[in-house]
């Protein structure tokens, strides 16, 4: 059931990449191509949490490393758009969404943290 959620998340990757880059080209191919991306990480996601139900996991590593990890790709993420931002000539629309962005991302930071101190 692994390889078969790794197949499903890939065909999710792919359809996003498909979805993005015909943004410009094609409106309606774009829109459809967006409802398809969103039900094959549906079926990815169904997939894989199957396997767990039947006491299957996809990472090795403790509650508490997961927690951290997970910590650590938001803030990690908010990091580097934030230096995007500061060290690039943008678009007063692209900084908007930069910072919209690095908003959303100290928004989840926060709860983020919230799990490493209720588990430490």
């Amino acid at each position: 059931m692994k390889e078969l959620y790794q197949k499903a998340l890939k065909a999710y990757l792919e359809m996003l990449e498909i979805h993005i880059d015909t943004k410009t080209t094609d409106v309606v191919f774009h829109e459809k191509t967006g409802d398809f991306y969103e039900k094959l990480f549906s079926i990815a996601h169904s997939i894989w949490e199957r396997y767990v139900d039947l006491d299957g996991n996809l990472r090795s590593d403790s509650l508490w490393e997961k927690q951290k990890r997970a910590n650590e790709i938001i803030s990690s993420l908010k990091k580097e758009i934030e230096f995007f931002q500061a060290n690039n000539e943008l678009t007063l629309w692209t900084d908007d969404l930069l910072g919209w962005l690095a908003d959303e991302l100290e928004d989840i930071e926060g709860t983020s943290k919230g799990f490493l101190k209720k588990s430490s």
